[in-house]
């Protein structure tokens, strides 16, 4: 072993000694860093709201969103959420890996999660989750939140750029060591120096998320990161929790999705791009003509041929979670996930009703597909 260094290293003396370089001594300024690919942005707050965002469990027309002008950018808006029922509105779209650029400012100082009733500043941002609120709740059951609070710096929160997983997901992500961790809400991750600008005054965030790292840049400095992140692909959501706050300035890169992405990392999703009715109204509904999902958290059992009549859905009880799927003209069902009704041609005089005035509903969710230029 000995003897066959000596001549490696021989040869080295015989090329002129050169271990440490290539093509002699760098040159300053020769030979740059290489630039990364030229990606293509996309505007996502842009006029009208509806072509990217649609309700989830909260109207995508809710009184607490507002939109106005933006007026350095034509097009695009500046979204308001107000303080009021919990409630989230979702992307059209489900993203994998990207990056996401935006401004938020709070409108209102908020010196602890106690302050009075305008004051808690509390929003967010949630990525990778499903079209689903969760029974009982506003929130999804899986994804990851990018905090966007101002409610002062607890042991477990801070708000200076949080990210954490939301409580009822199976993830497994790790926070980044770098920063503080809590795991009292989730595998929180934490800064350790605060960069967030004034209320008052606009923040600038940078969320590079692929293949389940995740990373939130606050004004320029990284603050937070997750490893190993579940789900890695699905929707994201404005979330309205507390105090007036205003989004801005909202572009999205997608990067190079992971060709062999396993299932367990994708959120459930619906089978095309469909936008969302919110229904709170005790009354009935007509349904769509073509595809369609019913969502309706039944508080209390009623016959599923009275819930939705004139798509042959048999007397059965039904109760919790009842989804009803009309897909390229067979209607099928399930009751808290488990097939009630395999799929069966839709009738073809059936017009198809919901009807909201037969019992008590939690969330009760129409989806219908987006519709296509010329239809």
């Amino acid at each position: 072993m000995l003897h066959s260094r000596l001549l490696f290293l021989a040869a080295l003396a015989a090329l002129g000694g050169a271990t440490t370089s290539r093509g002699g001594e760098p040159v300053d300024g020769k030979y740059p860093p290489p630039k990364p690919p030229e990606g293509k942005w996309e505007a996502l707050l842009v006029e009208p709201l509806e072509s990217k965002w649609t309700g989830m469990s909260l109207s995508i027309h809710s009184p607490l969103l507002t939109t106005a002008p933006a007026a350095d950018r034509p097009g695009e808006v500046v979204l308001q959420i107000a303080r009021g029922p919990t409630g989230l509105i979702r992307s059209l779209k489900a993203y994998e890996n990207f990056i996401l650029e935006y401004e938020f400012r709070h409108l209102t100082e908020a010196p602890s999660a106690n302050g009075g009733p305008d004051t808690s500043g509390n929003s967010g941002l949630i990525i990778a989750h499903s079209a689903f609120p969760k029974p009982g709740g506003p929130y999804p059951n899986e994804g990851h939140e990018i905090q966007v609070c101002n409610l002062g710096n607890g042991a477990w929160y801070t708000s200076h750029g949080d990210i954490f997983t939301m409580p009822g997901s199976t993830s497994s992500a790790l926070p980044d060591p770098r920063f503080g961790i809590s795991h009292d809400c989730g595998h929180r991750s934490m800064p350790i120096a605060f960069h967030g600008s004034k209320t008052g005054e606009w923040n600038r965030i940078r969320i590079t998320s692929v293949d389940g790292v995740i990373q939130n840049e606050v004004n320029g400095h990284l603050a937070s990161a997750l490893y190993r992140a579940s789900p890695r692909k699905g929707y994201m959501s404005f979330e309205s929790e507390g105090a007036p706050v205003e989004f801005r300035h909202m572009r999205i890169q997608e990067l190079e999705p992971d060709p062999d992405l396993a299932a367990k990392h994708v959120a459930p999703l619906l089978p095309e791009e469909m936008t969302t009715d919110y229904l709170t109204a005790p009354e009935p509904v007509d349904l769509p003509a073509g595809n369609f999902i019913v969502m309706a958290d039944v508080t209390v059992g009623l016959p599923l041929a009275s819930l939705v009549t004139g798509l042959g859905l048999p007397e059965r009880p039904v109760s919790g979670r009842v989804m009803v799927h009309c897909e390229n003209g067979a209607v099928s069902a399930t009751e808290n996930g488990k097939p009630i009704v395999p799929a069966q041609p839709r009738p073809a005089d059936g017009p198809g009703r919901l009807h909201l005035e037969t019992g008590t509903f939690g969330h009760v969710l129409l989806f219908r597909p987006v519709a296509k230029p010329g239809t």
